[in-house]
């Protein structure tokens, strides 16, 4: 804890600083200029005084840095990401934070979804050790999935409560906006605790439009982040939503914004990533080459980097902590050669240089997390061919069957299509583009779902995956049972992961062995695993861009239109299940 009576010595010129960064152009954020000759004091971790004067700052043991002409800028704030999959946090922070990222707010479903309210305080107990300002939201998604025929939640209502009340977690987790407008489970009473508490209620509000949207914000919705047009963008911004665009691994929306803020001056844009995966991080960058796509498409460099700082801080209710540089607020900055390239040469958090020159310059904590509350997946029993195959009903020769059809990486559609029996089964197509799908829950309950999906491309070969959005349960999808159970198998072995196979060998891995959802390798590793996945299922014959993401979506109901679960088929817009094979009558 910093003292606040050498803080206000330091401000009044009556004690050194024990940091002092000079020489450059501070950027204001909270006015939008840049002031030449302006510089940081720092006492501790905190900033006492900025201005010109800051030199008066210095004594004997303070630490310089001179500026060099650069741009003095507030240290990067992702409001929307997940580390709770894929990335262990420390190993993720260590490439993240080169590129000016100071402070994260992350979502944990996925860890409640492994392991519930144990998971989650040993992720939370992790986050003061870190070397960024790390902070979570609660986990809306995963608290909800009984209301969906998923079986039991892994987290309690009262667990939910207990979560709103840690320093750390900042809001209750992004919430799918059907389950708010039905008042799903206890959900009005979290969304009333969250606001007691002065924090937010991150929204998925993806397809709410006009009174409906508008009622989600009533029911206490405070952000989006899901806009993909120029139109959604300023809806959300005209009924007061902190609006999120995002550009990361899981969408590359910032061409919403190309034309949307004509007329306006938005207080509440917000750029995120939604998460970047390993490969994009290292090849394209993070918040800062959401910033420079930002600036291509006509947004001014400051307003960019409000959305980056500021703007988050405000929306979560930290801004007197982070978002700014101003006395009292945590020391994190960084130089930038360029305002409008956000390529930071010097990253300062908490008061210390963390990175310096694109490498991470401080020790971080191994984020070592309980293999006893991490559980890896598990089936009931060994599978077999038998388990995976599709029984037509009897006495029929055809049958309707509805189809989950990939539109894109993400959307699906619902289509039907007529297909043969043989053998008193329902097989796969691969020549007709039509593969088959198995969901099975994680914990070994026994609890599986079958069907088909079409637009995937694969013409050979299968693939399993422990890691889905949004419960964590298995996924094999394939152009035959063999390759299906291949992969299942070493999914299996491993403790978890993304496996491809294909004439009973396997032909790519991902190895996520923290409870099936998260990797232990360092961000180059992961990387060139997640490479050889994309290349090996475009290999079998894929057609989707980011056959790593779709693999994980097919169980995904927050986005229209048809999923499956491991209790069956799902119709997002209907907001119901629905049976695999069609009834004649209905067509």
């Amino acid at each position: 804890m910093d003292d606040p009576k050498t803080l206000l010595a330091v401000a009044l010129h009556q004690a050194p600083a024990d940091l002092v960064v000079r020489g450059g152009i501070l950027a204001n954020v909270y006015t939008g200029e840049l002031l030449e000759g302006w510089g940081v004091a720092v006492a501790g971790t905190r900033i006492a005084t900025i201005g010109p004067e800051v030199d008066r700052c210095i004594g004997p043991a303070t630490t310089v840095i001179d500026a060099g002409g650069q741009i003095i800028a507030p240290g990067f704030i992702d409001g929307h990401a997940h580390l709770d999959c894929i990335h262990r946090l420390d190993l993720y922070l260590a490439a993240a934070i080169p590129t000016g990222l100071t402070t994260l707010i992350t979502e944990t479903s996925n860890f409640s979804s492994v392991g519930g309210y144990p998971a989650l305080a040993a992720f939370l107990d992790t986050l003061p050790h870190m070397p960024i300002t790390v902070l979570a939201t609660a986990p809306a998604i995963s608290y909800l999935l009984s209301d969906r025929g998923d079986g039991q939640s892994m987290i309690s209502t009262e667990e939910m409560a207990q979560l709103l009340e840690e320093p750390s977690v900042v809001g209750l987790g992004e919430v799918y906006w059907p389950t708010i407008l039905e008042g799903r489970a206890h959900l009005p009473l979290l969304v009333a605790k969250a606001e007691a508490l002065g924090k937010r209620v991150e929204g998925h509000t993806a397809g709410a439009r006009g009174s409906k949207l508008a009622a989600c914000v009533a029911a206490g919705i405070s952000s989006c982040h899901e806009p993909i047009t120029a139109e959604e963008v300023r809806e959300r911004l005209r009924l007061g939503l902190t609006t999120m665009v995002r550009d990361g691994s899981v969408r590359r929306d910032l061409a919403a914004l190309d034309g949307a803020l004509k007329g306006m001056a938005p207080r509440r844009l917000v750029l995120v990533s939604d998460t970047v995966w390993a490969h994009h991080l290292l090849e394209r960058g993070y918040l800062d080459e959401v910033a420079r796509q930002a600036v291509a498409i006509g947004i001014e460099p400051m307003q960019a980097l409000q959305a980056i700082t500021l703007a988050p801080a405000e929306h979560f209710r930290i801004e007197g902590l982070v978002g700014g540089l101003a006395p009292g607020r945590q020391a994190d900055l960084v130089l930038l050669p360029a305002l409008q390239e956000f390529r930071p040469s010097l990253v300062i958090a908490h008061g210390r240089v963390v990175a310096k020159d694109g490498r991470v310059a401080v020790p971080i904590p191994p984020t070592t997390l309980p293999a006893g509350v991490f559980p890896s997946p598990r089936v009931s029993r060994p599978l077999h061919l038998e388990d995976l195959r599709i029984p037509a009903p009897p006495g029929r020769d055809r049958v309707q069957v509805r189809v989950i059809h990939y539109a894109g990486d993400i959307v699906t559609q619902a289509v039907v299509r007529e297909l043969p029996v043989r053998g008193g089964t329902l097989s796969a197509d691969s020549e007709a583009d039509l593969l088959k799908v198995v969901v099975m829950d994680r914990r070994g309950q026994g609890r599986i779902a079958r069907g088909f999906v079409s637009g995937f491309g694969l013409r050979r070969g299968a693939l399993a995956a422990s890691l889905s959005f949004d419960t964590a349960n298995l996924i094999l999808l394939g152009a035959n049972e063999t390759d299906m159970l291949t992969a299942a198998e070493r999914m299996l072995a491993l403790g978890g992961g993304l496996v491809a196979a294909a004439g009973g060998a396997i032909v790519a891995e991902v190895p996520l062995p923290l409870g099936g959802v998260t990797s232990d390798q360092p961000m180059e590793v992961l990387a060139g695993q997640i490479a050889r996945f994309q290349r090996a299922l475009a290999e079998l014959g894929c057609i989707r861009e980011n056959p790593f993401l779709s693999a994980q979506v097919v169980t995904f109901i927050a986005i229209p239109a048809l999923r499956i679960r491991e209790s069956g088929l799902w119709d997002v817009r209907r907001n119901q299940a629905v049976p695999l094979i069609v009834d004649e009558g209905s067509g």
